[in-house]
């Protein structure tokens, strides 16, 4: 099969059938598979999925037990397909069924790249533009992302690529800084973005903010080394500030007492300590999970071919 799309989606019961006939007119004489991964919908999708199916023989369809979030639906979806290009975007139109080809057409021109990313620009309002510029801060100082360079979601990667990807034994990915450590020959292609043509978006500021703390937590011991140099250089202020007033009491300068500043320091350096335990309570938490191994997904129903993968 020449490509496999997976197509995560949670309360996309409405935008799935243009997403299908989209593909299916962006795609001729294309050999593809869609396979769509329906991340426990409290809705209607996955009764969306079952009408689907008689129409569209190109879609293969699975139902996840619980809601375990993008990166795992993608890569649940990744472990089905079969196709020697594999493609993911998003449910909701605002990535176009034709900008894919545009993906599929920059691999085809340069043979060395092992994925094409698609790229636009940021036209989301104040609020989710800053929020996109904050998450990639994050990433270029966590992963070391280039500047230049832009994670999304619409992607086309080689079959190596999802192959390293899928052998990636970790319960808590961190998608697209995932695939740039796996393969220095990552690169973005301009695409086109559309508004969203039916519901609305399902990433909260809480959800935003959940992206960005998973970013740093899951994905880098960033916050910990941080930490450690926020402790070094208190330290080293501490040490100094001792230094200093030895000096005043063998020059016999008398230092009156201070409340205030004794007060100041101790919350300080009290709320540090107490973020340094809670910070290592997450990274204990992400431990626990990879240690304890749990399965990455589970699958309730599937419509379709058999899987070439089954386990998780």
């Amino acid at each position: 099969m020449d490509l496999s799309i997976v197509v995560p989606t949670y309360r996309g019961a409405e935008s799935l059938p243009e997403l299908l006939d989209g593909l299916r007119s962006a795609l001729p004489g294309v050999d593809y598979e869609v396979i769509v991964v329906n991340d426990a919908s409290p809705d209607d999708t996955w009764a969306a999925l079952t009408a689907l199916a008689p129409t569209h023989p190109e879609m293969v369809a699975i139902d996840l037990l619980a809601n375990r979030g993008q990166a795992i639906a993608t890569l649940a979806g990744m472990a089905q397909a079969r196709g020697s290009l594999v493609a993911t975007m998003d449910d909701d139109l605002q990535q176009p069924p034709d900008q894919l080809p545009i993906l599929i057409d920059a691999l085809a021109a340069n043979p060395r790249w092992d994925a094409a990313i698609g790229n636009w620009p940021r036209d989301h309002g104040l609020f989710r533009s800053f929020g996109s510029w904050v998450h990639a801060v994050v990433d270029r100082i966590a992963h070391g992302t280039p500047r230049s360079f832009r994670h999304t979601s619409l992607r086309a990667m080689r079959r190596p690529l999802v192959d390293a990807l899928l052998s990636h034994e970790t319960r808590t990915p961190v998608l697209g800084p995932l695939i740039t450590q796996l393969s220095s020959e990552t690169h973005n292609v301009d695409v086109a973005h559309h508004d969203r043509k039916y519901g609305s978006s399902t990433i909260t500021l809480r959800e935003s903010i959940s992206r960005v703390t998973t970013n740093l937590i899951h994905g880098t011991t960033l916050p910990l080394k941080a930490l450690s140099r926020i402790g070094l250089f208190a330290a080293f202020v501490a040490l100094v500030v001792s230094i200093v007033f030895l000096i005043r009491w063998l020059l016999g300068v008398q230092t009156p007492p201070g409340w205030a500043s004794s007060f100041l320091v101790t919350t300080f350096f009290g709320g540090t300590i107490l973020f340094g335990i809670g910070l290592l309570g997450e990274y204990t938490s992400v431990v626990i999970k990879e240690v304890r191994r749990p399965p990455k997904w589970n699958i309730r129903e599937r419509i379709g071919d058999d899987p070439p993968h089954s386990d998780a």
